[in-house]
């Protein structure tokens, strides 16, 4: 069945600020990226949550929690809240 009518993707019509995937896999070998990864995961009293810091690919900053009564997807979520109280306070650099 052929398909008809128009179709327009959102990464086309993307907001200041947005970024699409594409942006970052095109930046991502550049050396003025700070990168950010977060994580979270159950351990044997509770759940981990965790960010890294990398600047030109050396480790530059790392934050870690414990929770005792959270779920990992609580875990995961203070991981991201926590990277981005972090990003607030950079200077101005291309953050993915």
């Amino acid at each position: 069945m052929k398909e008809t009518g128009w179709f327009i993707h959102s990464s086309e019509n993307l907001k200041p600020n947005q970024i699409s995937l594409e942006d970052v896999e095109a930046n991502i070998a550049r050396k003025d990226i700070i990168k950010i990864f977060t994580d979270a995961s159950k351990i044997e009293h509770g759940v981990g949550a965790a960010f890294l810091v990398l600047t030109n690919d050396i480790w530059a900053y790392q934050w870690s929690a414990k929770r005792n009564y959270n779920t990992v997807f609580q875990a995961e979520i203070t991981a991201l809240h926590e990277a981005v109280i972090y990003t607030t306070h950079l200077p101005n650099h291309n953050t993915f």
